[in-house]
Protein backbone atom coordinates (compact mmCIF):
# COMPACT_ATOMS: atom_id res chain seq x y z
CA UNK A 1 0.00 0.00 0.00
CA UNK A 2 2.83 2.27 0.83
CA UNK A 3 4.37 2.24 -2.53
CA UNK A 4 1.23 2.59 -4.19
CA UNK A 5 0.78 6.12 -2.11
CA UNK A 6 4.00 6.63 -2.86
CA UNK A 7 3.92 6.38 -6.58
CA UNK A 8 1.09 7.98 -7.04
CA UNK A 9 2.12 11.09 -5.17
CA UNK A 10 5.60 10.99 -7.44
CA UNK A 11 3.02 10.54 -10.89
CA UNK A 12 1.39 13.85 -9.24
CA UNK A 13 4.54 15.65 -8.26
CA UNK A 14 5.99 15.29 -11.84
CA UNK A 15 3.05 16.50 -13.48
CA UNK A 16 2.77 19.20 -11.38
CA UNK A 17 6.58 19.95 -12.08
CA UNK A 18 5.90 19.65 -15.91
CA UNK A 19 2.96 22.20 -15.79
CA UNK A 20 5.21 24.47 -14.03
CA UNK A 21 8.00 24.56 -16.35
CA UNK A 22 5.66 24.97 -18.88
CA UNK A 23 4.30 28.00 -17.33
CA UNK A 24 7.93 29.80 -17.06
CA UNK A 25 7.50 29.78 -21.16
CA UNK A 26 4.68 31.15 -21.51
CA UNK A 27 5.79 34.21 -21.09
CA UNK A 28 8.17 33.66 -24.30
CA UNK A 29 5.18 32.25 -25.81
CA UNK A 30 3.29 35.39 -25.31
CA UNK A 31 5.45 37.11 -27.54
CA UNK A 32 5.05 34.81 -30.51
CA UNK A 33 2.45 34.84 -32.74
CA UNK A 34 -0.15 32.16 -33.19
CA UNK A 35 1.57 30.95 -36.03
CA UNK A 36 2.28 27.71 -33.55
CA UNK A 37 -1.39 27.20 -33.76
CA UNK A 38 -1.87 28.59 -29.53
CA UNK A 39 -3.43 31.91 -28.82
CA UNK A 40 -0.40 34.51 -28.19
CA UNK A 41 -2.52 36.53 -25.93
CA UNK A 42 -2.28 34.83 -22.61
CA UNK A 43 -4.40 35.37 -19.42
CA UNK A 44 -3.23 37.61 -17.27
CA UNK A 45 -6.21 39.29 -15.67
CA UNK A 46 -8.26 38.71 -12.99
CA UNK A 47 -12.22 40.03 -12.16
CA UNK A 48 -14.53 38.33 -9.57
CA UNK A 49 -11.61 35.29 -9.62
CA UNK A 50 -12.11 35.00 -13.20
CA UNK A 51 -9.32 34.32 -15.88
CA UNK A 52 -9.15 36.64 -18.54
CA UNK A 53 -6.81 37.10 -21.34
CA UNK A 54 -5.41 40.85 -21.14
CA UNK A 55 -7.91 41.93 -23.51
CA UNK A 56 -10.67 41.05 -20.74
CA UNK A 57 -13.07 38.90 -23.12
CA UNK A 58 -13.74 35.71 -21.75
CA UNK A 59 -12.90 32.51 -23.68
CA UNK A 60 -10.50 35.00 -25.80
CA UNK A 61 -14.00 35.98 -27.96
CA UNK A 62 -15.02 32.40 -28.44
CA UNK A 63 -18.66 31.85 -27.96
CA UNK A 64 -19.71 29.72 -24.89
CA UNK A 65 -22.96 28.90 -26.44
CA UNK A 66 -21.03 27.34 -29.04
CA UNK A 67 -19.47 24.97 -27.10
CA UNK A 68 -22.55 23.33 -26.20
CA UNK A 69 -24.57 23.60 -29.80
CA UNK A 70 -22.11 22.65 -31.99
CA UNK A 71 -19.58 20.94 -29.55
CA UNK A 72 -16.69 23.19 -30.57
CA UNK A 73 -15.05 26.35 -29.95
CA UNK A 74 -16.35 29.07 -32.70
CA UNK A 75 -15.58 32.95 -32.44
CA UNK A 76 -18.39 35.11 -31.43
CA UNK A 77 -18.50 38.62 -32.73
CA UNK A 78 -18.51 41.50 -30.93
CA UNK A 79 -21.82 43.22 -32.11
CA UNK A 80 -23.25 40.01 -30.49
CA UNK A 81 -21.62 40.77 -26.83
CA UNK A 82 -23.58 40.25 -23.41
CA UNK A 83 -21.87 40.89 -20.10
CA UNK A 84 -22.40 38.46 -16.90
CA UNK A 85 -21.14 38.84 -13.40
CA UNK A 86 -18.87 41.90 -14.97
CA UNK A 87 -17.20 39.48 -17.76
CA UNK A 88 -17.49 39.87 -21.54
CA UNK A 89 -18.47 37.23 -23.88
CA UNK A 90 -19.21 37.53 -27.24
CA UNK A 91 -21.84 34.88 -29.62
CA UNK A 92 -21.88 33.81 -32.57
CA UNK A 93 -25.66 34.87 -33.44
CA UNK A 94 -28.05 37.26 -31.60
CA UNK A 95 -29.95 33.85 -30.73
CA UNK A 96 -27.08 32.24 -28.81
CA UNK A 97 -27.09 35.88 -27.77
CA UNK A 98 -30.46 35.52 -26.48
CA UNK A 99 -29.97 31.56 -25.12
CA UNK A 100 -26.75 33.00 -22.79
CA UNK A 101 -29.03 35.96 -21.46
CA UNK A 102 -31.52 33.68 -20.58
CA UNK A 103 -29.50 31.55 -18.94
CA UNK A 104 -26.15 32.49 -18.48
CA UNK A 105 -24.63 29.92 -15.22
CA UNK A 106 -25.51 27.15 -18.44
CA UNK A 107 -22.71 28.44 -20.65
CA UNK A 108 -19.70 30.09 -18.28
CA UNK A 109 -16.78 28.20 -17.99
CA UNK A 110 -16.35 26.40 -14.98
CA UNK A 111 -13.67 26.87 -12.63
CA UNK A 112 -14.06 30.77 -13.71
CA UNK A 113 -12.47 30.09 -17.15
CA UNK A 114 -9.68 28.79 -15.57
CA UNK A 115 -8.02 25.17 -16.10
CA UNK A 116 -10.00 22.10 -15.02
CA UNK A 117 -6.80 20.72 -14.68
CA UNK A 118 -5.46 23.29 -12.59
CA UNK A 119 -8.15 23.60 -9.90
CA UNK A 120 -7.87 19.55 -9.68
CA UNK A 121 -4.14 19.62 -8.25
CA UNK A 122 -4.87 23.06 -6.66
CA UNK A 123 -3.69 25.35 -8.91
CA UNK A 124 -4.82 28.11 -11.52
CA UNK A 125 -3.46 27.39 -14.92
CA UNK A 126 -4.37 29.63 -18.20
CA UNK A 127 -5.97 27.93 -20.86
CA UNK A 128 -6.55 27.66 -24.53
CA UNK A 129 -10.38 27.70 -25.36
CA UNK A 130 -9.87 25.75 -28.16
CA UNK A 131 -9.09 22.82 -25.34
CA UNK A 132 -12.14 22.12 -24.00
CA UNK A 133 -14.71 19.35 -22.87
CA UNK A 134 -18.11 19.34 -21.40
CA UNK A 135 -18.69 17.06 -18.12
CA UNK A 136 -21.77 17.23 -16.69
CA UNK A 137 -23.22 20.10 -18.43
CA UNK A 138 -20.47 22.32 -17.38
CA UNK A 139 -17.60 23.77 -19.81
CA UNK A 140 -14.47 22.60 -18.93
CA UNK A 141 -11.26 24.51 -20.81
CA UNK A 142 -7.89 23.21 -20.58
CA UNK A 143 -4.28 24.70 -20.54
CA UNK A 144 -2.28 23.77 -24.18
CA UNK A 145 0.74 24.57 -25.14
CA UNK A 146 4.16 22.77 -26.90
CA UNK A 147 4.82 21.44 -23.69
CA UNK A 148 1.60 20.45 -22.14
CA UNK A 149 -2.36 19.60 -22.97
CA UNK A 150 -3.75 19.06 -19.68
CA UNK A 151 -7.19 17.73 -21.55
CA UNK A 152 -5.18 14.56 -22.20
CA UNK A 153 -3.35 14.50 -18.20
CA UNK A 154 -7.17 14.95 -17.17
CA UNK A 155 -8.55 12.29 -19.22
CA UNK A 156 -5.45 10.08 -17.67
CA UNK A 157 -7.64 10.05 -14.44
CA UNK A 158 -10.53 9.63 -12.52
CA UNK A 159 -13.05 12.01 -14.04
CA UNK A 160 -15.39 11.94 -11.56
CA UNK A 161 -12.23 12.23 -9.05
CA UNK A 162 -10.84 15.01 -11.18
CA UNK A 163 -14.45 17.15 -10.80
CA UNK A 164 -14.47 16.67 -7.34
CA UNK A 165 -10.93 17.52 -6.52
CA UNK A 166 -11.18 20.63 -9.14
CA UNK A 167 -15.03 21.77 -7.27
CA UNK A 168 -13.11 21.85 -4.17
CA UNK A 169 -10.20 23.53 -4.70
CA UNK A 170 -12.61 26.13 -6.84
CA UNK A 171 -14.88 26.46 -3.35
CA UNK A 172 -11.55 27.73 -1.49
CA UNK A 173 -10.08 30.23 -4.18
CA UNK A 174 -13.29 32.08 -6.09
CA UNK A 175 -12.99 34.46 -3.67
Amino acid sequence: MKRIIVTTFATATLLAVIVVASLHNESALAQQSSADGYPSSLSRAYLHSNNLPSSGLALEGYCPVAYFAVNKPVMGKPEHASTFNGVAYHFVSADAKSAFDEDPEKYVPAYGGWCAFGMSVQDKFPVDPRNFKIVDGKLLVFLKNKNVDALELWNDHDEQSNVSKADAHWSKVRG
